[in-house]
């Protein structure tokens, strides 16, 4: 146990109390007490990283309370041996047996994170009339596994590297991460186990993105997306329901003389079906529009924003969102179509931060002190308010250093054509970014 001598003792102890009641092997035992480590030691930057996330507590205490309730046998096989045909035959790192509690593993943390996440129960129940709904649980539980094994992919302790992102379905992620930033991880936590169905999630998601900005375009997209990515036997099901609303669709504009409020109600409602049916655009292609939608309503939510700490998650929330991967090799900030949408949003945000004194103000210019602290904030430094600068004029530029505190992390420059006196820090020596 010298090992774990630097584990939390609170978690050490509750983790042992479940061990001694488990009949795991030896090994399986050391690689739940290293993942747990681990994930105490990881969560610490990814919750500065992702400030809508669970507290760290609320993330352990519910994953302990998963390996009690739902573990009862492990099994740890090394790649290419004799045990792992079934891990070999499917191309994963790990399989699980709901029915018999049952965990076969190879013995990384990570392959050890997810097989716990498979087995616990997810529900994230949908009512049976909305004709996307399995296609919408199927997405919400593989983006929360994915969602949850970035703690140990991306995160070590000392640093943040997005370019170990190893997401099996770029799409299903996005959506997830979409969802996340808009009503943040309590909501999509209470979703998935909420067992019982109490509240109807989907129609206050779609409520509070309206309330935000005024209109049903996310949901419809979101639809629209839903429908692109559904198998071909879910596909069946839905394209069959959806021409008999695009028949009454079509019926309704044919009575649309008459003017009666029952049948516009009527036509509102069959035309999303319509809309949905007739869309010829590709996935991917949905995809972007879906995160324009997402972007749009970032964009109304800071409009409205007041408070410091509500800005600066969205300071956060737009340094996360510009690296997330929209395909296997390119990031959202490298989309040219979307990163005229980001611009948007990131100006005024940034904007706003420095009118309300959470930032510097580096040029009086505005484009200028957005292009800089655009800059700036594209970092992987993980607490932003730990940055450090010094500004340099020269000639037709504007040179900026950036430091991790002391630590240098990197610098650049842009091109500056107005007068010198407009920049406000242009001292050499460092000075902290946020105020």
């Amino acid at each position: 146990m010298k090992l774990f001598s630097r584990f939390s003792k609170d978690y050490h102890n509750l983790l042992e109390e479940i061990l001694d009641e488990k009949t795991f092997s030896s090994i399986s035992k050391s690689l739940l007490f290293s993942m747990i480590y681990k994930l105490e030691i990881s969560y610490k930057d990814y919750g500065v990283v992702k400030p809508w996330a669970l507290r760290k507590d609320e993330f352990l205490s519910y994953l302990l309370d998963c390996i009690q309730k739902y573990c009862d046998h492990i099994k740890t096989v090394e790649p290419e041996s004799v045990g792992a045909e079934l891990l070999i035959k499917y191309h994963v790192d790990a399989v699980t047996n709901v029915d018999e509690r049952s965990i076969l593993v190879y013995p990384t943390e990570q392959a050890m994170l997810y097989a716990i996440c498979d087995i616990e129960p997810k529900y994230f129940f949908a009512k049976q009339d909305f004709i996307f709904k399995h296609v919408l649980q199927k997405v919400l539980v593989e983006g929360y596994k994915q969602n949850t094994l970035e703690i140990l992919q991306n995160f070590n302790g000392w640093s943040w590297d997005i370019s170990s992102n190893a997401y099996d379905d770029y799409v299903i992620n996005l959506i997830y991460q979409n969802l996340l930033m808009m009503k943040g991880e309590k909501f999509l936590f209470d979703w998935r186990t909420d067992s019982r169905a109490q509240k109807n999630y989907l129609a206050e998601l779609k409520r509070s993105i309206k309330n935000v900005t005024g209109n049903h375009h996310y949901y419809l997209s979101f639809c629209k997306l839903l429908y692109k990515i559904a198998s071909k036997k879910e596909k069946v099901e839905i394209t069959k329901f959806l021409k008999e609303k695009e028949d009454l669709y079509q019926e309704c504009l044919k009575q649309g003389k008459s003017g009666k409020s029952e049948l516009v109600q009527k036509m509102h409602k069959f035309k999303m079906y319509h809309d949905i049916l007739k869309n010829h655009k590709s996935a991917y292609e949905e995809l972007l529009e879906l995160q324009k939608c997402f972007l749009e309503f970032l964009e109304k939510k800071v409009e409205k924003m007041t408070v410091k700490e509500e800005i600066l998650e969205v300071i956060y929330m737009l340094r996360y969102y510009q690296n997330t991967l929209l395909s296997e090799h390119v990031l959202i900030k490298e989309n040219p179509d979307l990163a005229v949408h980001l611009d948007l949003v990131m100006k005024q945000v940034l904007t706003k931060a420095c009118q309300m004194g959470i930032l510097k103000m580096i040029c009086v210019d505005r484009e200028v002190n957005f292009e800089l602290l655009k800059y700036i904030l594209d970092t992987r430094i993980i607490d932003l308010q730990d940055i450090k600068i010094s500004i340099q004029c020269e000639k037709q530029e504007i040179f900026v250093e950036i430091y991790d505190r002391e630590v240098f992390e990197k610098q650049g420059k842009i091109a500056f054509h107005g007068n010198r006196k407009e920049v406000v820090l242009k001292k050499k020596r460092m000075v902290n970014l946020f105020n």
